[in-house]
């Protein structure tokens, strides 16, 4: 009995030690990082984009203004030189504003290396969007 008690708590310590040992493909949250003011006209979205484990969000003010029609914000993250689809936010039209948060997911260990804040007009009548500026890519 000592025999089978003193080999499961090898076994034990052996496999605790190899889970501790282990690298985890999880990254870090990042803080914050603050993106350059993405203006068209009047209406501007501004604000950070942080990264998580295997995903990248923008969280900004987005401003339309008066008379303008709409505007909406967007995220296109990457892994690497791959695209993954971009995601866009709610839509903001002729003067309404605020905060405004959007997230794309990038499914892979670590998440995406970098993002693309973009800017979109809309108009409502002909449902059409068109991109209008974009930051550079931010990396993590």
């Amino acid at each position: 009995m000592r025999r089978l008690v003193a080999a499961a708590v090898g076994l034990v310590a052996t496999l605790g030690t190899i889970g501790v040992a282990a690298p985890s493909a999880q990254a870090a949250e990042t803080a914050a990082i603050p993106f350059r003011s993405l203006t068209y006209g009047a209406s501007y979205y501004s604000g950070s984009v942080s990264f998580s484990n295997r995903s990248v969000s923008a969280t900004g003010i987005l401003h339309s203004v008066s008379g303008s029609g709409c505007r909406f914000a967007s995220v296109t993250p990457y892994v690497g030189s791959t695209e993954y689809p971009t995601y866009r936010s709610v839509i903001y039209c002729n003067g309404a504003s605020g905060t405004v948060t959007v997230g794309a997911p990038a499914d892979v260990p670590g998440g995406p290396s970098s993002v693309v804040v973009g800017l979109w007009t809309y108009d409502p009548a002909t449902d059409t969007a068109t991109l209008v500026r974009t930051t550079k890519p931010i990396a993590r």
